[in-house]
């Protein structure tokens, strides 16, 4: 089972949103995430803590080409990895990230090298939401997808007023 290949339980999904099933809880098509790296165990661990937190969609495109078939999307998460970017080209994943920093509704997370202040500069020049430095383990990932649908929660209920 994938839960188990990432250290996370479906009980510590259920403690952090404080509902039975955080899939039951959101409609289909609220959230949808778009998940940009190099690193294909980065890429999945995302993929499972996104299905667990209950996101709609969570887009990972392997190679340069998806990635520009996914650019028009509309994404409320998007997780780019410039310490391990997509393709041959760091201008590419660093160009994604600037397009999506642009968009409104959309929460900017960007991962960097550990020990880069350059790149968590940039980031937050940029105006990402979130800058984590290194890749996470399970917890602080389940933990950010939960804080992102909060924020979610927030500005659909303000777009509603």
């Amino acid at each position: 089972m994938m839960v188990v290949a990432v250290g996370i339980t479906s009980e510590e999904v259920r403690s952090l949103s404080g509902k039975a099933d955080p899939r039951s809880v959101r409609a289909p098509g609220d959230i949808k995430c778009l998940v940009v790296s190099g690193d294909g165990g980065f890429r999945g661990r995302l993929e499972a803590v996104a299905d667990l937190s209950g996101c709609a969609t969570c887009e990972t495109p392997v190679d340069v080409a998806e990635m520009s078939s996914v650019i028009d999307g509309d994404y409320q998460l998007v997780i780019v990895d410039i310490a391990h970017p997509l393709g041959d080209r760091v201008n590419d994943t660093v160009e994604i990230a600037e397009e999506f920093a642009g968009r409104t509704g959309t929460l900017l997370v960007v991962c960097g090298s550990e020990d880069s202040v350059e790149e968590e500069l940039w980031a937050r020049q940029l105006g990402a939401w979130v800058y984590l430095p290194g890749v996470s383990s399970g917890d602080a990932l389940v933990s950010l997808f939960a804080e992102a649908r909060r924020v979610a929660d927030r500005r659909g209920a303000w777009q509603l007023v």
